[in-house]
């Protein structure tokens, strides 16, 4: 322990034994290896890397150098020696190697080099470099000892002991050609020892070292060789990367071949030892003559000797130096002006450059040094770095250059405007150097420009001191001398004189500015000669000090001023033209000019701040100045003409009418407004102003006026009535056009008001005549049934009808055939909205100020005005709407305030916009011929003007189906009344490829069909079109008619059936009437009934019933035998409610035969009845039931009752049937007795009618009426029940029942083909009460299961294109529209109504389930329809009990047979999808892999509809074969229904693919108990975080007993994997959980592997170590397709090993192998010493192509083979191992030979802080 925690043991361990040493270079088999204790007898291998442990209170631990170097001589025969990491330096290694003698020469490795190899020339290639750490190693790229280098170079590199070692190895090696020892730490001594080697190695034939060779070449193209032979010239190593130590070895080799005349080392990285070596290089070489060295890191020592080395070198003529930065700092101008210095006086140095990137631009010193510069700077010097433009100015200092112009920084105009930029631009880090240069040269220079920086006060004093040394200056700029600081300290004694400047000046007003006037006065004075100071002209010493000159110099010592005095161009006024930036004291500007108080100036003052209020403020300081008088100091006698485009509003009613202010301007006159008002308006007389400018800024013209209120239009009237009277006025100028005061005199106001605003009016555009157009909507139609199945794509192509239609769209329509059935066209006009169009929305804007909306803006003050407004009714452009404040358009006041303008007795908006569409449609000049407008909501009104109408028509032909010529209604014998839209013409045999039959024809185009025809099975009669059956149908227009049909007719009003019926009673002529599928109330059944009681003597046939036969028969019976019905009669309520109404019963019998067969059963349509036909079917059974069987031709062959799905029959009726059923007898009279009564889904019954059902069940099992032959009742098959107690008494065991199959078919509408609504829709209260009387009254069947199956059309747009909202796409440009750009939402607004329907069925499901025996096991799933099987679930019978034989009624196919059917027909199609793909060669076409195991922990698999009931069982069908990726997300349930009840009262739920979220289970945390749960299957939605939080809190706070969870594709992250773990221990009895494919990572999946292990983790912050507790009593965890990863994977190890009752685990997928196998494999070792676990999968969890791939495969073939090598023998299959999968077949015996791989425990490969606990071998079972 001592020498391993000394450092002198590597603390690497090994489980591989032997093979450890068999895989290390140099058959090194001899070494320490502590983790199998054993220690050989003799050591050769010494490691003592790390020995040092840097770090505070660590200092002196570990060997000393005295200790290492006993230990190394105290080995006789060492191989292998590494010292790294021990902080020794070059002394100790010469001082070992010389101790060890001879002995070093055995040593094959030394710090990670290969000796041996080099003492053997057995390699051409040495990299030592970190990323190489296998060149010229005995070892593979990938293979773990290049790893464990790679770390060790990259932590330590060789150091300088190897690098002395190596040395030795080099003076003697002949094999190397490269060599890398770059980044090893090798230090100064270490490379110099490498180079000495090498250039005593007369034999080496390198060529390369540290990437110095290639480039290192003369033009032969040799490469090192030249370098001895003295050829080698030159030498670029630019951008190498080099470090000090590789210069280090360059230079010795350049300082014993002193041959190369060019180096290039540009761009490196040497900063210290390399520098020292360089200047040593380049004072002692003779050859050298160019030199590159910039971009080196130097420091400022590095730059100063580099500095003298070129001084004292004598052969250089090109030198590149890399010199820093350009700081005004002593030391750093030092160094420039000893370098300046120096190259002045250098021999033979011609150019130099300094530090630029990316190219050097050289500065000639030959110029300088022969005296021929006469300018500064030089030309094309501007890219120069500031240290070499210091450089050089220094050189010409020194060089004493004749220089005539001198100038510093950027050239400006300072009379034109304040140098501020060319001050930004400055540089002050070369104005020592100007100082110098002015020093030397001054008294020679002619012109001087200097920018001083802002704020510049270092040297400001000093530099202007210098520049009275230039006495033959004839001009000097110091630009930004009113920037610069100066002191009075520093001021010269000599000009602290004033001049002639007044003292009141600057003993109150420009005290500040003192210093520095007196400081440009001495300098004057000291120039007598100078002609200009910044530009402005000096003049002879005589006029030095007028006036006019001081105050221009005096402007030179204000910041931010800059002045410039002209003549005035003839004016006879002298003009100052001044600017004045942000910085600019404007008191002081105007104080100095009031020095020329005799000299009355016009100031023309430009503000150049861009900012407007800077500028405002700055004028408001003119004011006091412009206006008052203050004492002791001269009057400001100037007049000031503003240039800026806006003026201070405080400055215009500040002044006083004497204020001399010539001319302003500004933008916009609503701002200026008030203030000119008072300037102009406000004083004894105008402001003596003479031009006044209006430059609008950004809008130039305008169609309307600008608006101003009225107070304002008196301001403007007062103001030009100023400027009128005004002497002094002379202009105005407006956007650039001067109008004179004349002009003004004799303009109106309004356009003086224009003036002002600045803004052209510009005529509008001119007003077409537009169309108005009449209140409008658009109806989707389609010319063909194909058409809608298979509309455009383009929505823009689709017919819409206009309504009501115009003169064009008639025109281009040619419409013959429109059917508009059952649009609501109604509804359609009350939505319709009245103030979207100009008529209908008058009442809204003919009011106040409608007189004005031809008025144009901003004239409304000079608009004539109406005394009647009421009377405008100009219609014909109404351009503007003046919409009312307090209405919003669209809104439901706006039409309440129509409504309100309209009389009462007229018609409302939508009864109009109705009646304009019946007339458009039956318009004299309308082709319309046939049309159909019923379930429209049409009134006995709308009837009249339809009648109307058609009287005035000459193209009708019929009307809602009936004929209105007179001749074609003279001629009707027949008249086919049907409520189906669209009669479709014969068509060919439809095929696969015309599956309508119909490709080889085109649409019509003549016929329009709202999308309703198609999409509806029953035309709703409303009122009117009674009516109009009523007023069309009569004995006069239809003599000769013998037939009515009325079939498949809604019919809601007994109004509109009053007129039915008054119409029949009066055509005498009928003698045939067929009724079929009616809907009708019970009440409106009786009112029919009547009438075709009424019609009985005359009706030879009613629905193939001989009516009048029978009447004659009972009227006059004759004693013959009774009339024989035959099969084709229709029995629904007429024919069953007449023949009991009128006892006709007893005068018929029905057709017999041997046995009754041959024989049709009754054709009884139940799902059409009412009350009043079931009263009949009753009658009818008693009738027959009193017979008895005295005759057998009487017999009734009715063998089932299907009522299902009947929305209208009652309780009452239901209970009367029961009864009825009961009657003694009645098997008697039925041929054959009744099999099945079904009335399942017939919503209005109630829980009597169960009771009801349940007694006649009973009564039938205990040997009543239909007992022998009755066997199902509402699909509870009672002959399979009643086997059950015959069965359990005769054996001893007990029997149990068939399960019970509830399926609820949720499809896009309530009806399925053929107008009958189906049973499977809905579960109606009887439905709940009769199954769950089922379950009491046996309790043997072992489970209830209801599936719920909805259809991905329920939640989106019916078929056929969506509908338009609004003007359709080619009238998008239509003016005066408002229509909605939304398209219409699910089903036409429906979603709430879809929303219903679902928790309907979800509520039903729960009361049935809570009248269920509480021990009874009650199973719900809800799932979308399969695609491509819809068809086969609607087809399938009402059984409801699973019974092997199928459904013994013989009614269609069974529940389980269609399932079967349904998985044949999957299975069909992914075989189909596999051939295509095999045959494409894309992956799959084998088929899935075959399934290693069964997961089937507390039956988890029996709780999933898709396997229970679809077949999935992952061989031939897979979850994909059954819901397709594409359909995942079929199904998204409204957020509206919540599913939380189905928790609270079922055993198992599964519901799965329905986009559950949070939103569905909302409900959860209200329930108190979940009693019966044990199974939750909430797969394929998306749940969440949130979701499964609020899932396991519910979970949790009921206490539940659950067992088993399954929440797979959830969007789980590790915030829901946390919640999870936490409430797993509050969950004694959930013993499997299954959470694939989510997106849990390390975090949730260590928690949850710390939960089921365990393992409390330790609070936040705590640090202390987690606690371990008691495992929990887990069984199975899927974790398939998430993230563990190696930290995940790990602690899942740790559990494995420990824990006593997980049996299945499954990381398949989880990136487990993604960079290392040590995870995977220590998972793999725990579960081997696992003494309960049975499966462990880990499929595809290495990068199928390498690191870096993205898909994921099984373990390499090398990890497999190391598996199979360590298993035990036996336990394991090979080829599930090689796929990852370990399942345990059995347990072997214990072995010595392989007890497997125990998981790594502390050592190098440690990668995080969770450390398995120590593996226990598990004894033999």
């Amino acid at each position: 322990n001592e020498l391993q925690d000394s450092g002198f043991m590597s603390d690497k361990s090994s489980y591989r034994g032997p093979s450890t040493a068999a895989s290390h270079p140099a058959e090194m088999s001899s070494g320490l290896n502590l983790s199998f204790g054993f220690t050989p007898m003799q050591f050769e291998k010494i490691d003592l890397r790390g020995n040092h442990k840097p770090g505070p209170g660590r200092e002196g631990m570990g060997l000393s150098e005295h200790a290492i170097e006993s230990l190394v001589l105290s080995v006789d025969n060492i191989t292998h020696l590494d010292l790294r990491g021990n902080r020794l330096n070059a002394a100790f290694g010469w001082k070992l190697i010389k101790a060890m003698k001879k002995k070093y020469l055995n040593l094959e490795f030394c710090n990670g080099i290969p000796l041996r190899a080099l003492r053997m020339n057995s390699i051409q290639v040495l990299d030592l470099s970190p990323r190489a750490s296998h060149v010229g190693m005995p070892w593979a790229e990938d293979s773990k000892e290049a790893a464990v280098e790679f770390a060790n170079r990259g932590m330590y590199g060789i150091e300088v002991v190897g690098a002395i070692f190596l040395a030795h190895f080099l003076r003697l090696n002949t094999s190397l050609i490269s060599f890398n020892f770059r980044l090893n730490h090798v230090e100064k001594d270490g490379a110099k020892a490498l180079a000495q080697s090498l250039l005593g190695n007369a034999q080496t034939l390198l060529q390369t070292v540290n990437t110095m060779g290639p480039t290192i070449q003369d033009e032969a193209g040799d490469q090192l060789l030249p370098l001895k032979t003295g050829q080698l010239t030159m030498v670029d190593l630019s951008k190498r990367g080099m470090d000090d130590d590789d210069f280090v070895f360059l230079e010795e080799w350049l300082r014993r071949y002193d041959c190369v005349t060019d180096l290039n080392i540009s761009w490196n990285f040497m900063s210290r030892d390399g520098i020292r070596k360089l200047t040593r290089h380049i004072k002692e070489t003779k050859v050298l003559t160019k030199l590159n060295c910039v971009g080196l890191p130097v420091t400022q020592e590095g730059s100063a000797l580099l500095a003298r080395a070129v001084i004292e070198n004598h052969t250089l003529v090109q030198v590149a130096l890399p010199l820093g930065h350009c700081h005004d700092t002593p030391e750093r101008q030092q160094m420039l002006q000893q370098l300046g210095v120096g190259l002045a006086n250098h021999p033979s140095l011609q150019s130099f450059a300094c530090t630029r990137t990316p190219n050097l631009e050289y500065a000639s010193l030959r110029d300088a040094k022969e005296n021929k510069v006469r300018a500064f700077p030089p030309e094309r010097s501007s890219g120069w770095p500031r240290a070499q433009m210091a450089v050089y100015m220094w050189l010409l200092s020194a060089s004493k250059a004749e220089l005539d112009r001198f100038t510093l920084g950027p050239s400006a105009k300072p009379k034109v405007e304040y140098p501020k930029e060319a001050c930004q631009g400055a540089n002050p880090d070369l104005i020592p150097a100007s100082l110098g240069m002015l020093h030397s040269a001054g008294h020679m220079l002619r012109q001087v420009s200097i920018a001083l920086p802002l704020g510049y006060g270092l040297r400001s004093m000093e530099l202007l001191r210098v520049l009275t040394v230039c006495t033959s200056l004839a001009g000097l700029k110091v630009l930004g001398f009113a920037s610069a600081v100066l002191k009075d300290t520093q001021l010269p004694p000599e000009w602290t004189s004033i001049g002639s400047v007044p003292r009141w000046l600057f003993e109150d007003r420009l005290q500040r500015r003192r210093i520095h006037w007196q400081a440009l006065h001495g300098l004057l004075s000291a120039l007598p000669h100078l002609e200009q100071f910044n530009d402005l002209a000096l003049g002879g010493p005589n006029m030095r000090e007028s006036p006019e000159l001081t105050c221009l110099l005096l402007m030179q010592c204000l910041e931010g001023v800059a002045t410039e005095l002209t003549d005035g161009g003839g004016s006879g006024e002298a003009l100052l033209k001044a600017s004045l930036q942000a910085e600019a004291d404007v008191d002081a500007f105007c104080d100095v000019l009031r020095i020329l108080s005799r000299t009355p100036l016009l100031i023309d003052l430009n503000f150049s701040d861009k900012r407007a209020e800077t500028v405002k403020a700055q004028q408001a300081r003119l004011g006091p100045h412009l206006s008052s008088h203050a004492e002791g100091v001269p009057r400001f006698v100037h007049a000031i003409s503003l240039r800026n485009n806006v003026v201070s509003e405080a400055l215009l009613q500040g002044l006083d009418c004497s204020a001399a202010l010539r001319e302003f301007g500004f933008e916009n006159i609503s701002a200026v407004l008030p203030a000119l008002f008072a300037a102009m308006c406000g004083r004894e007389k105008p402001l003596p102003v003479e031009r006044i400018r209006v430059e609008p800024k950004w809008i130039t013209s305008r169609f309307a006026r600008k608006r101003f209120k009225k107070r304002q239009h008196s301001w403007l009237d007062g103001i030009q009535a100023a400027l009128i009277r005004s002497d002094r006025f002379v202009e105005l100028v407006s956007a650039g056009t001067a109008i004179s005061r004349a002009e003004i005199e004799g303009m109106a106001p309004k356009d003086f008001v224009d003036a002002l605003t600045g803004v052209a009016l510009e005529e509008p555009f001119p007003v077409e005549a537009e169309r108005l157009h009449p209140p409008q909507i658009q109806v989707l139609c389609f010319p063909s049934r194909r058409a809608y199945k298979d509309p455009p794509e383009d929505p823009s192509q689709n017919l819409y009808l206009p309504l009501p239609m115009d003169d064009e769209a008639r025109g281009e329509l040619q419409l013959q055939k429109v059917s508009l059935l059952m649009c609501g066209l109604r509804n359609k006009m009350l939505q319709a909205r009245p103030d979207e169009w100009p008529e209908s929305s008058k009442p809204l804007w003919l009011g106040q100020g409608s007189h004005l909306r031809f008025v144009r803006p901003g004239d409304e003050l000079d608009a004539p005005r109406f005394a009647d407004e009421e009377g405008d009714e100009d219609m014909s452009a109404p351009t503007r709407f003046h919409w009312r404040p307090d209405l919003r358009l669209s809104s439901s006041r706006a039409c309440a305030r129509i409504a309100e303008e309209l009389d009462p007795r007229e018609p409302t908006f939508a009864d109009n916009l109705l009646h304009e569409s019946l007339r458009s449609l039956l318009h004299e000049d309308s082709p319309v011929q046939d049309l159909d407008l019923r379930g429209n909501g049409l009134t006995r009104e709308d009837a009249n003007l339809l009648l109307d109408l058609v009287c005035n028509h000459r193209n009708l032909v019929r009307l809602n189906q009936l004929p209105v010529m007179e001749d074609e209604a003279a001629t009707c014998k027949v008249l086919h009344i049907d409520g189906i839209g669209i009669v479709e013409p014969a068509k060919q045999q439809a095929g696969d490829d015309d599956p309508y039959g119909d490709e080889d024809e085109e649409d019509p185009v003549d016929e329009a069909y709202a999308k309703e025809v198609f999409e509806t099975s029953f035309a709703r009669m409303d009122d009117g079109d009674g009516y109009l059956f009523l007023q069309l149908v009569t004995p006069n227009s239809f003599p000769e008619l013998r037939e009515v049909t009325l079939r498949r007719l809604e019919i809601p009003h007994d109004s509109t059936l009053a007129h039915l019926t008054d119409a029949l009673l009066n055509l005498r002529s009928v003698e045939v009437l067929r009724i079929s599928d009616l809907r009708l109330s019970s009440r409106g059944a009786s009112l029919l009934l009547q009438a075709v009681a009424e019609l009985a003597p005359r009706l030879v046939s009613l629905n193939g019933l001989p009516l009048s036969r029978l009447v004659q028969l009972k009227d006059h019976p004759e004693g013959g035998a009774p009339l024989e019905l035959s099969d084709s009669i229709e029995w629904n309520d007429f024919t069953l409610g007449v023949m009991a109404r009128l006892a006709l019963w007893s005068v018929v019998a029905f057709a017999g035969g041997a046995g009754g067969a041959g024989l049709a059963d009754l054709k009884l349509e139940g799902h059409s009845l009412t009350d009043v036909g079931l009263r009949g079917l009753c009658a009818m059974l008693r009738h027959f039931a009193g017979q008895g069987a005295s005759r057998s031709g009487g017999l009734v062959n009715l063998t089932k009752i299907d009522l299902s799905g009947n929305l209208q029959i009652t309780d009452a009726t239901v209970t009367d049937l029961c009864h009825t059923l009961k009657t003694p007898y009645l098997s008697g009279a039925l041929r054959g007795g009744l099999c099945e009564l079904n009335l399942r889904g017939c919503l209005r019954l109630k829980t009597r009618s169960a009771y009801e059902l349940l007694n006649f069940m009973q009564h039938s099992r205990e040997g009543g009426a239909t007992g022998s032959s009755l066997r199902m009742v509402n699909g509870v098959d009672m002959e399979a029940l009643q086997a059950i107690p015959r069965s359990a008494g005769g054996g001893g065991s007990r029997q149990t029942a068939p399960p019970m199959l509830l399926r609820n078919f949720l499809d896009a509408s309530l009806q399925a083909s053929g107008g009958k609504v189906t049973s499977l829709a809905s579960m109606s209260e009887c439905d709940i009460h009769f199954f769950a009387g089922v379950m009491h009254h046996f309790q043997t069947i072992p489970y209830c299961h209801v599936h719920i199956v909805v259809s991905p059309y329920l939640l989106t747009a019916t078929s056929g294109s969506s509908e338009f909202w609004g003007r359709p796409a080619h009238q998008a440009g239509a003016p005066c529209s408002n229509d909605s750009p939304f398209p219409p939402p699910v089903e036409g607004g429906k979603v709430a109504a879809v929303a219903a329907r679902l928790q309907a069925h979800i509520d039903s499901t729960c009361r049935l389930f809570e009248a269920c025996p509480i021990l009874a096991e009650l199973r719900v799933s809800m799932v979308p329809s399969v695609p491509g099987c819809e068809d086969l679930l609607a087809s399938a019978g009402h059984d409801v009990l699973i019974t092997p034989a199928g459904n013994p009624t013989g009614s269609g196919q069974s529940a389980m047979d269609s399932f079967g059917f349904m998985k044949q027909r999957l299975q069909d199609k992914a075989a189909r999808r596999r051939k295509a793909k095999q045959k494409q060669g894309q992956p799959g076409g084998t088929g899935p892999p075959k399934a290693l195991y069964v997961n089937n922990i507390n039956r988890q698999r029996l709780h999933c509809c898709y396997r229970t009931l679809y077949g999935k069982d992952d061989a031939e069908l897979t979850h994909h074969d059954v819901m397709p990726p594409d359909q995942l997300a079929a199904i998204s349930l409204p957020g509206e229904v919540d599913v939380s009840g189905f928790f609270a009262v079922a055993t198992s739920v599964d519901l799965q693919h329905l986009d559950l979220g949070p939103a569905h289970i909302t409900k959860l945390p209200e329930l108190t108990e979940l009693p019966a749960l044990t199974h939750v299957n909430l797969n394929y939605n998306h749940l969440g975080d949130a979701g499964t939080e609020l899932l396991f809190r519910a979970l949790v706070d009921t206490g539940s007993s659950v067992e088993h969870v399954a929440l797979v594709s959830n969007d789980i992250g590790d915030e829901g994997a946390s919640i999870i773990a936490a409430s797993l221990g509050n969950l004694p009895r959930l013993t499997s959980i299954e959470l694939c494919d989510n997106f849990i990572q390390e975090r949730g999946s260590i928690a949850i592997a710390e939960a089921i292990g365990g393992v409390a983790p330790p609070e936040e912050g705590d640090d202390i170590e987690a606690v371990s507790n008691v495992p929990l009593p887990v069984l199975s965890v899927d974790l398939r397709g998430n993230r563990s990863r190696e930290l995940g994977a790990r602690r899942w190890a740790e559990v494995v090993c420990n824990h006593p009752d997980l049996k299945f685990l499954n990381l398949a997928q989880n990136e487990l192998g993604l960079l290392t196998k040590e995870i995977f494999l220590d998972l793999v070792c725990a579960a081997v010493t696992s003494a309960s676990l049975s499966v462990l999968d880990l499929q595809d969890n290495f990068p199928a192509a390498g690191l870096g791939s993205s898909e994921m495969g099984p373990p390499p073939p090398e990890v497999s083979e190391e598996l199979l090598a360590e298993l035990p023998a036996g336990e394991f299959d090979n080829a599930e191992v090689r796929r990852g999968v370990f399942i345990r077949r059995h347990r072997g015996g214990s072995s010595s030979d392989k007890k497997g791989r125990q998981p790594q425990q502390g050592g190098s490969n440690q990668r995080h802080s969770h450390s398995p606990p120590a593996v226990q071998q598990v004894p033999p079972s």
